[in-house]
């Protein structure tokens, strides 16, 4: 298995409730073996780890080294393994995985990363789910096992949602395909449904050029997609709601509730 894999994707974002709204774009995002950073760097010239280049990833964008002003203060495998031992005592971590969008000539916002952490056996032993918003702010979710993983939303994610109800996570991964689903509820009503389904590639320079081309990826287009979708929800009169104080904690438990 190679040390990185491009995810050529199509994510769906539907809000139920108070007022119906669609979204559906092409993705591109990465695959990563957080312990080979240096060989997935070695992968193709237009890919780089720490520096600028056509499509390049940064550890100072993730966990606590964003948290710190984006300063390395820790590699993000040992950050997992860190979480790891808190939430799984005991867990022997061999090997951890991150999805997550690439920076497009320096520039990437990352609503969410999804980190997978492994057993020596194969067996995914924790998840987590690190989210972050417009403003800056940043939460992670942490659940134990590979299953449906239920979280009470404690994060202020978009000004047109409050900060109540309860998330249904749940990822998927094989060596060709991968999905994640995050459902959102609030009073047990659908609230919005968010989906991404791709399939896996090996990274190299051929294919990140067709996989931009493909996903019509540039530079800052996740941030402007946003905003678009805002100013569309704002004409539809979409309640607002202004930013909270973010939580203290850097991340919270989520419960197990078994495959499904």
């Amino acid at each position: 298995m190679d040390a990185a894999a491009l995810v050529t994707s199509r994510i769906i974002h539907t809000r139920h409730r108070p007022v119906a709204h669609r979204l559906e774009r092409k993705g591109l995002s990465l695959w990563l073996d957080l312990d080979r950073l240096d060989e997935a760097a070695r992968q193709s010239v237009l890919f780089s780890i720490g520096g600028f280049n056509l499509l390049s990833f940064d550890e100072r964008d993730h966990g606590p080294n964003f948290a710190a002003g984006r300063r390395m203060v820790e590699p993000l495998a040992s950050y997992a393994r860190r979480l790891a031992q808190k939430a799984c005592p005991g867990a022997v971590i061999d090997r951890v995985m991150l999805l997550t969008f690439p920076r497009i000539l320096g520039q990437v916002f990352n609503p969410i990363s999804v980190y997978r952490c492994y057993d020596a056996k194969g067996a995914v032993q924790l998840t987590i789910y690190e989210v972050r918003n417009t403003f800056g702010d940043m939460h992670s979710y942490v659940g134990v096992g590979d299953t449906l993983h239920d979280a009470d939303k404690i994060f202020h994610v978009s000004p047109f949602l409050p900060v109540t109800g309860d998330y249904k996570l749940k990822m998927r991964n094989s060596d060709d395909e991968m999905s994640l689903l995050i459902g959102y509820t609030i009073d047990d009503q659908p609230t919005l449904t968010a989906t991404l389904r791709g399939t896996l590639s090996r990274l190299d320079s051929n294919r990140i050029i067709t996989g931009l081309i493909g996903a019509g990826q540039f530079p800052g287009r996740p941030l402007f997609s946003i905003h678009l979708e805002a100013f569309k929800l704002w004409r539809k009169k979409v309640p607002f709601f202004s930013r909270p104080i973010p939580p203290e904690a850097a991340w919270s438990n989520a419960r197990s509730k078994g495959v499904e």
